[in-house]
This record gives C-alpha cells, sequence and structure tokens, in this order.
C-alpha cells in the first residue's frame, strides 16, 4: 500500500467523522429546539395560570376585575390602580404569547387560541378603557393585532 491509498482512505474516513458529527449536530439541535418550545409554552401557561388564580383564590381580586371590567370609573382610586395592573398582567402574557408564536418559540396556532381571550378581555368597558389610555405600551405590532 502506498502513501496516495492511506491519504485517500483518510480522506474518506474523515469526510465520514465530518458527516457523523453534522448529523448528530442536527439532531442536538432539533432536539433544544422541541426543549425550548416546550419551556417556552409552559412558562407563559404558568404566569396565565398565576392570573386567574388570583382572580379564583381571592373575592376582593374578583370584584375588582368584574366591577372594573363593568365600569372602572365605578372603582375607588387604589382599586382601579389594581385593576389596570390586573390587566396589565394579564395583556402582558398574553403578548408574550403572541410574542413568541411570531418569534418562532411557540407555533402560531398557540396565538390563534388566545386571541379570543384577548378580545374578551377588551370588548368589556374597563377592557375599552385600559387599551384607550395604556395600550400604546406594547409593541406595534401587537396593537396592530
Amino acid at each position: 500500500m502506498n502513501w496516495e491509498a492511506i491519504g485517500a482512505i483518510g480522506e474518506i474516513i474523515g469526510a465520514l467523522a465530518v458527516f457523523v458529527t453534522l448529523a448528530y449536530l442536527a439532531i442536538q439541535i432539533r432536539q433544544n429546539t422541541s426543549a425550548v418550545r416546550t419551556t417556552a409554552l409552559d412558562s407563559s401557561v404558568n404566569v396565565v395560570q398565576n392570573i386567574r388564580e388570583q382572580i379564583l383564590n381571592s373575592e376582593e381580586v374578583a370584584t375588582i376585575y368584574i366591577e372594573g371590567g363593568k365600569d372602572p370609573h365605578n372603582l375607588s382610586e387604589v382599586d382601579l390602580v389594581r385593576y389596570r395592573i390586573l390587566i396589565t398582567n394579564m395583556l402582558w402574557s398574553i403578548w408574550n404569547l403572541y410574542s413568541q408564536s411570531n418569534y418562532g418559540s411557540l407555533s402560531k396556532s398557540v396565538w390563534e387560541c388566545q386571541r379570543t381571550t384577548l378580545h374578551r378581555i377588551l370588548e368589556t368597558p374597563g377592557g375599552k378603557w385600559y387599551w384607550n389610555e395604556y395600550g400604546c405600551e406594547f409593541e406595534d405590532t401587537f396593537i396592530e393585532e
């Protein structure tokens, strides 16, 4: 066997090693992407769940949410601030899902499921008040949506 044959065998082995490495990296990237999406969805769902639990577990928070949705001007100054913060937290969690769906961490269908929740909040008199006063605090693409 001459040196040229040994060199050719070495090149073939090197090419195969590169191919195997690239295939392994592709599998790892795919698994990592799936893990990132799962974590992003889990995190977003936990935020929404925590907000809902506040309303569920506190009659006072539930009352502020209900009364603020009907007419925020009937709330005391303190309760109006609490209503605004509650709606801000809700909308930020929805905005988070929207952003992650648009930037690739989550599928578009996740956002589509939440669009009705957003509309349900913003169609109330309190939601309309909130959006008119504070909607400008969100990203332009979310505002358009």
